[in-house]
């Protein structure tokens, strides 16, 4: 809009001071007069072919104005008021004049098509008509559907390269021993392996498409990133390539720690409750009782106890000798009455 205002003004003011330049003698040509061939557009947005109202479903998107594939104005959706395109200039392309102009946000295409240049009352490119200054039409343009994203290419496939050569280890012309293996990295993304022997090396760098091509190309060994590096390119085969690496420090054995066994618990046995024997019984035998002496007048009584007990016998020893003791007290007693009567 800004190009059209300043087109215009220059114009005005070509014309102001167009007299003052010409002679007096000389007349005023249409020739003269100087033409942009220019269209600027404006309109509402609609989305769908039956409606006729403006959305702002479309604010924010660009609507770009083709002629066949070019595209000759471009201008955001919105921008001025909302549901509305304005300014959209075209031209001025001289090889485009009467050529149709179809309108595009993303992958839709509008219904409408306007004509670049000047038209008749019929609504046809007038070629012979008059275009001294920029062209301004209302057009509203109707899409059936919001464009869907536009769907990236995949990217084309590309040859391998394969490289082979020497490794030098700091000053040592020679892999670490015990290495066998080689890795080529782009961007740290692993793109290819290969086999070491010695000094000698050979990989096949394969990323798979164009994405990687000029990109630089890394190598691993042993946990060693190469100071030299590779450009990968498609279809390439080398055959002196040199790998430099920093130089090789073994790395120090560490003792496995000892792990002491766990003693398994070894569970008490169950303890059988021995048997006690029961005491056998022994016999005792009784000792032989010792005479008891009574003495009387008629002699001495002796009385001594059966070792069986005898009748008056109630099962053992020393209770018998008590009972006989008594049985033979009032004997006793009475004896020693009769002493004392006779004295």
């Amino acid at each position: 809009m800004k190009n059209f205002l300043r087109v215009f003004y220059l114009t005005i003011v070509a014309l102001i001071f167009a007299p003052s330049v010409i002679n007096s003698d000389e007349q005023i040509n249409a020739q003269d007069i100087p033409e942009l061939h220019m269209l600027v557009l404006q309109g509402d947005i609609i989305l769908g072919d039956t409606v006729n109202t403006k959305t702002s479903s479309l604010d924010g998107y660009t609507l770009h104005a083709k002629i066949g594939d070019e595209i000759v104005g471009s201008v955001k959706i919105g921008d001025n008021l909302t549901g509305r395109y304005s300014g959209l200039e075209i031209g001025p392309i001289v090889q485009f004049e009467g050529e149709t102009i179809s309108f595009w946000i993303g992958s839709e295409k509008s219904i409408e098509t306007a004509i670049f240049g000047p038209l008749t009352p019929s609504g046809q490119y007038c070629p012979g008509c008059t275009w001294s200054l920029p062209i301004s039409r209302t057009l509203n343009l109707h899409f059936r559907q919001i464009p869907l994203p536009t769907p990236t290419p995949a990217p084309a496939s590309v040859e391998p390269s394969f490289l082979t050569g020497t490794v030098i280890f700091g000053s040592v012309l020679s892999a670490p021993d015990g290495v066998s293996s080689i890795e080529a990295y782009i961007d740290g993304e692993l793109i290819g392996t290969g086999e070491v022997n010695g000094s000698d090396f050979s990989i096949t760098i394969d990323p798979g498409n164009e994405l990687y091509l000029g990109k630089k190309v890394s190598f691993m060994i042993a946990g060693y990133e190469s100071k030299t590096s590779y450009t990968f390119a498609e279809n390439d085969f080398q055959t002196d390539f040199k790998l430099f690496f920093p130089q090789y420090i073994p790395p120090t054995a560490t003792p496995e720690p000892v792990i002491a066994p766990v003693a398994t618990p070894i569970p008490e046995p169950t303890r059988t409750p021995t048997p006690v024997p029961e005491p056998t019984p022994t016999y005792t035998p009784t000792a032989t009782p010792t005479p008891i002496v009574v003495s009387s007048n008629q002699g001495d009584l002796v009385v001594a106890e059966s070792s069986d007990g005898g009748c008056n016998s109630r099962g053992g020893g020393p209770a018998s000798v008590g009972l006989l003791l008594l049985s033979v007290a009032p004997l006793y007693i009475l004896n020693r009455s009769k002493k004392r009567k006779l004295k």
